[in-house]
């Protein structure tokens, strides 16, 4: 039996909208067993069928993409990741397809061309890319498909997920988008995302925080997420870095001092997590 494991993802990082993503040590697995028809375990009832589940399209993708006969398997999934909560729940579901069909055709396809496969599925790459590589990535499009750049980050940082008990669409997040922006909040976000790198680098949260002030997204997307003018007058004062994490509705705060984080959100009841930044796909096993 093959397993594939994909981790959690928080994209954006704030001013890095559609460009930058981060991983999670939250993950998804899935498992493929040969067999001699498609059959799926451990999907909501719904998705247990071909034309509806997601891991089943990028696995069917690959097979397609070198045009080889596709091989029957029994896909089975466990996860861990909250459905529609902007943490890479769907992204770790193309790239499970994806490195596991990979897997079982003893892996013609590269690393990059896989990252390539799910950015042309997903639409965007913040999500795909550290699902994919881990870490920290940042992303950019060429002629011929999109390249992403590995950054370091301190293990000092801790990444505290905000789970609200409701869910909030990728594409209901990006309806509350303005058609248009003024130049001086693409300057503020452009001035910001460059220095990105070097704040994840030292650990520097102070600076972090600074830099988390984003104008394209959050201010809209926030009036979609219940409490989130709330919390993020509670941490005002502490040394931590707040944002939505992907389009919502999860919340994410980075720190180095766990403890004060957690007191400050706990009155408002919502489900937390405790995270480190996540490393890149893993394949075990064989089929």
């Amino acid at each position: 039996m093959l397993l594939v494991k994909v981790n959690a993802t928080s994209a954006n990082v704030c001013v890095g909208f559609d460009v930058l993503g981060l991983a999670l040590d939250l993950n998804n697995k899935f498992y493929f067993k040969r067999t001699k028809k498609f059959s799926f375990k451990g999907f909501e009832k719904q998705f247990c069928y071909p034309n509806s589940n997601m891991v089943y399209k990028a696995y069917k993708k690959v097979f397609e993409y070198l045009g080889k006969e596709l091989i029957p398997v029994e896909i089975t999934f466990k996860g861990d990741i909250p459905v529609s909560r902007g943490l890479g729940s769907s992204s770790s579901l193309i790239v499970g397809g994806l490195m596991g069909a990979n897997a079982i055709l003893k892996n013609p396809l590269s690393i990059d061309e896989i990252y390539n496969l799910a950015c042309e599925m997903e639409g965007h790459p913040d999500n795909v890319a550290p699902a994919v590589y881990g870490g920290l990535i940042a992303s950019y499009k060429t002629l011929n498909g999109y390249k992403p750049i590995h950054y370091h980050v301190s293990k000092d940082l801790k990444f505290i997920v905000i789970i609200p008990p409701f869910k909030l669409s990728t594409k209901e997040a990006r309806k509350a988008l303005p058609k248009s922006l003024p130049y001086s909040d693409i300057v503020n976000n452009l001035s910001r995302i460059v220095n990105i790198p070097y704040a994840f680098k030292t650990g520097d949260v102070a600076l972090l925080k600074e830099l988390f002030n984003d104008k394209l997204h959050e201010p809209y997307r926030g009036k979609l997420i219940k409490d989130y003018e709330n919390i993020k007058d509670a941490l005002k004062d502490l040394e931590c870095a707040f944002a939505i994490s992907g389009s919502g509705s999860t919340m994410i705060a980075i720190t180095k001092d766990v403890e004060p984080v957690l007191n400050a959100i706990e009155r408002f009841g919502y489900e937390t997590k405790v995270l480190k930044i996540g490393g890149k796909a893993k394949i075990e096993g064989e089929i």
